[in-house]
């Protein structure tokens, strides 16, 4: 089955308003008041959602009065619920058995189709303290922004699945999750993956990331792992692990991020984020990513 990664203001209302989201240069695009209550959208952070089965929601569940022109707007159907449009999967071209997720040129969110995968990655609301997945990558994650929202854009970081804590749905306001980017500033280019966590806002990326990857690396398409959880003592720290083989070398690197709400509960209900491209611009082509959680 066909997903698509939406913005269902409505949703997020229910659960306590919705939150405003900023970017990660800074900077903010407004968002229908009619969708999000004069809220602001970010461009990096929410960019999962809740598994929605066509055959499953009638007309009992999804009243008309919650999803009409005024909450479901053009301008913000690129994050939020995972709605299953009833349509098939394309097929299982590329890495069968692994869901395949595609981020459309002028998009920040990904759609993700099973591609024979045994289930879809984790989305939406869950009650979990970590999660692991592997992730390959390929040729188009090579991207050049030309034309920039705002100047450096193009070091921005985009992001990988990731969960929202302490109590928020909003990840860039509290949360933890992997994040990459095209480093054209390097020579050779290369991917760039690191540890990104948010507390209270703050993002905390650091100045060097974990792992880079070439356009070599790209081509080969072999997967990484990636595991993400909440430990350290009193569960205040953000652990990371990331581990595999490219080309033949072993990688196996960790990193931590401060917890801002350490001592609270570890696994309590939690927004579970996606492939995303963001930062403030969209993506310049398609980006296509294959994972399997």
């Amino acid at each position: 089955m066909k997903v698509a990664w939406v913005a269902l203001a409505g949703l997020l209302v229910g659960c306590g308003g919705a939150p405003s989201l900023e970017s990660d240069a800074g900077g903010s695009a407004p968002v229908d008041a009619g969708a999000v209550d004069a809220g602001e959208l970010d461009a990096g952070v929410v960019d999962a959602g809740v598994v929605v089965d066509a055959g499953l929601v009638d007309a009992g569940v999804l009243d008309a009065g919650l999803v009409d022109a005024g909450l479901v707007d053009a301008g913000v159907l690129d994050a939020g619920l995972v709605v299953d449009a009833g349509l098939p999967d394309a097929g299982t071209s590329g890495h069968p058995g692994w869901a395949k997720a595609v981020i459309p040129a002028g998009s920040h969110p990904s759609t993700v189709t099973r591609n024979g995968a045994p289930r879809l990655p984790l989305a939406g609301l869950v009650s979990v303290p970590s999660r692991t997945w592997d992730f390959i990558f390929d040729a188009s994650a090579m991207y050049r922004i030309t034309n920039p929202v705002q100047p450096g854009d193009q070091l921005d970081w985009n992001k990988l699945p990731g969960l929202s804590d302490c109590g928020q749905f909003d990840l860039a306001q509290d949360g933890f999750m992997f994040a990459w980017r095209w480093r054209l500033d390097l020579t050779p280019n290369v991917l760039e993956l690191a540890h990104y966590a948010n507390n209270a806002g703050v993002h905390l990326s650091p100045a060097q990331g974990l792992v880079t990857l070439d356009e070599a690396d790209l081509r080969a398409e072999g997967p990484l792992r990636y595991e993400l959880s909440i430990g350290g003592p009193n569960g205040s720290r953000y652990l990371f692990h990331l581990s595999g083989t490219i080309r033949g070398r072993v990688i196996d690197v960790q990193a931590e991020h401060p917890r801002r709400c350490a001592g609270s509960s570890t696994s309590a209900l939690k927004w579970a984020g996606g492939f995303y491209f963001g930062g403030t611009s969209t993506a310049p082509q398609v980006i296509t990513g294959w994972v399997l959680e």
